[in-house]
């Protein structure tokens, strides 16, 4: 499973290609992968707080 970070940099990498896309369409499309990929970095971080969590806690 990609790391928080790796989703980030993917969620960066999609914004940029965004930028420089030639057409509306494509730019659109890539700024929605973008938020997925955030969305998925907010879930992994809070899967692996939780994970955190349990083995600080000795479970």
């Amino acid at each position: 499973m990609p790391t928080r970070t790796e989703h980030i940099f993917e969620a960066e990498r999609l914004e940029r290609q965004a930028e420089i896309a030639d057409n509306a369409h494509a730019r659109a499309a890539l700024r929605r992968m973008a938020q997925a990929s955030r969305g998925a970095a907010a879930l992994v971080g809070m899967i692996e707080a939780s994970e955190d969590k349990v083995a600080t806690a000795g479970l």
